[in-house]
């Protein structure tokens, strides 16, 4: 189960998998998995190009149904497998700039992951909150190994 929160600009986003920490964190830097599951419920495709350090690009271009293509990206601010990576993320078109962290901690063979989103907009908190919590789940799926098609 996914707890999640909003306050003052910051949306906090917490899972425990049941996947070793490693695995988790390759997850979210290695295009393959990434691919698989990164976006919102609506998402069919996702193109991904990671430059896994600090200082590297990550580019995310979404396809989401009935709506188009979205792009998504920015620059890598921390990386340090397999306990943390953070970026940060500009959109100019809606005049954000994001920052994301993500922590990894190992629970028992379990992982638990927290992700803050910090200078999130009010009126945008609804929908990455969705957003997060759809991608969260097809983690979920593609680190149990089922098929995320479905």
């Amino acid at each position: 189960m996914t707890d999640i929160s909003y306050k003052d600009g910051v949306l906090t986003v917490a899972r425990v998998y049941d996947a070793p920490r490693e695995d988790v964190f390759d997850a979210w830097v290695e295009t393959n998995k990434v691919q698989q599951w990164w976006g919102c419920a609506q998402t069919t495709k996702v193109c991904s190009e990671i430059e896994p350090h600090v200082g590297g690009k990550y580019i995310h271009m979404m396809t989401i149904e009935g709506a188009g293509e979205f792009p998504g990206g920015g620059i890598l601010t921390e990386y340090d497998p397999p306990s943390s990576l953070a970026f940060v993320s500009e959109n100019p078109q809606m005049n954000m700039k994001n920052h994301v962290r993500v922590t990894f901690e190992n629970q028992d063979g379990k992982t638990l992951v927290t992700l803050t989103h910090d200078g999130l907009p009010d009126e945008m908190s609804e929908i990455v909150r969705g957003g997060w919590t759809a991608a969260f789940e097809k983690l979920a799926k593609l680190l149990a190994g089922s098929s995320l098609a479905a």
